[in-house]
């Protein structure tokens, strides 16, 4: 079976009100900056719209050493906005392809500049954007951007920023039945090679099929478009997940020091029945912060890892950023 998500650059390994730090919530500032944006002061605009946009326009005036904000809150506002004026989340498809782009801020005692920010706001948009124009199809859009901080950069000077776009290529390919798999037909190991296993590799295979079963779509009502915001990640490794029971012997999902290198057609439905338990577990449990799945991947990662993104959902009528 064909893999229809790609990653097409490196992989991820995986405010406060004070002087001179930009917030939100200080009232007589923020109508004051109201009022000098028209846009804000239509009244069929939510919070949420009302709080983009004013993001958006502080960003892009900030000036270099000028306003500051924490780290981890800049880079959430961020993620937000760029959902916010790039993504349509309603969209979603089987034919998904992501993008991953590396960026380094400057942080000085947490905090970093609201001119850095807009600048990996607008490089990030180019190369999406270039991306999009590179596929051939007239179904393709933005489905939702993820940016994150690596924990494991930050050296108190600088951070790594690490943002996922995930683009939608086409409406869908026709691909079985979630839970059909071939009894003539066998699946390649995490990392083993079997010439005869003519059914692909069982983990790109795996979460296809899980992602068209577990993701759904969220659609506003017309004239608004959908988009995540507020996203936080839940993942489960092979080795943290025992199962005596399962094909392997040892753990739930596939597991390289224990799996044989052909998997058949039982093996990939055990496996994928365990992966759609994990994932009813996460959904009920995040559901009670009123986020919904916008993202599932399992990936060959140390033998074999489920990753969950679970978002807010937002509808908008504001443009999208030209």
């Amino acid at each position: 079976m064909k893999k229809h998500m790609k990653l097409v650059a490196t992989v991820a390994t995986l405010l406060i009100a004070a002087a001179g730090v930009i917030t939100f919530e200080a009232c007589n500032k923020k109508n004051e900056v109201t009022n000098n944006i028209p846009e804000l002061n239509v009244v069929e605009l939510s919070d949420m719209d009302k709080e983009m946009i004013l993001f958006g326009e502080k960003m892009k005036a900030a000036q270099k050493g000028g306003e500051i904000m924490q780290l981890e809150e800049a880079i959430r506002y961020l993620s937000n906005y760029e959902n916010f004026k790039m993504c349509d989340a309603s969209r979603y498809s089987t034919d998904m392809e992501r993008l991953t782009i590396e960026s380094i801020i400057p942080v000085t005692e947490g905090n970093v500049y609201l001119s850095d920010i807009n600048a990996i706001y607008e490089s990030n948009k180019k190369q999406i954007k270039d991306k999009l124009a590179s596929i051939e199809s007239d179904d393709k859009t933005v489905y939702c951007i993820f940016s994150r901080i690596d924990e494991n950069s930050k050296d108190g000077e600088n951070a790594r920023v690490v943002t996922d776009a995930i683009i939608l290529r086409g409406l869908g390919l026709d691909i079985p039945s979630p839970y059909y798999f071939d009894e003539e037909q066998c699946w390649q190991g995490v990392y083993g090679y079997c010439n005869s296993c003519t059914g692909g590799n069982a983990v790109d295979v795996l979460s296809d099929r899980l992602n068209q079963i577990s993701i759904v779509g969220y659609v506003c009502m017309p004239g608004y478009t959908t988009y995540f915001y507020d996203h936080v990640d839940t993942c489960l490794y092979a080795e943290d997940f025992p199962d005596p029971n399962s094909p392997n012997g040892q753990y739930g999902l596939i597991h390289d020091d224990y799996e044989p290198l052909c998997l058949y057609a039982d093996d990939m439905r055990y496996y994928l029945n365990n992966m759609v338990n994990v994932v009813t577990a996460w959904n009920a449990e995040q559901l009670l912060n009123e986020k919904v799945l916008s993202f599932i991947m399992y990936v060959d990662f140390n033998n074999s890892l489920l990753w969950g993104t679970y978002s807010n959902v937002g509808c908008t009528h504001v443009g999208f950023d030209d």
